[in-house]
């Protein structure tokens, strides 16, 4: 059975990421490499607000390039 919350919550973020600059593939790329949704959240978050890049995302286990 569908999960109501879950998918609306997970429409939310789509549209989000999409509106920060995201593609849907990028961001499914992004968890499949090991970010925790956490990171994604705040890499939508300072694309949406042009904020400094949050510290958790600058940390050296992660190598890619926003």
């Amino acid at each position: 059975m569908e999960n109501p919350s879950l998918i609306l919550a997970i429409s939310k973020l789509a549209e989000a990421g999409e509106q920060a600059g995201f593609t849907l593939e990028q961001m499914i790329d992004l968890l499949d490499h090991g970010l925790q949704v956490e990171t994604v959240l705040e890499l939508i978050a300072w694309r949406l607000h042009a904020e400094a890049i949050p510290s958790t995302v600058t940390e050296s286990r992660y190598r890619w390039v926003v």
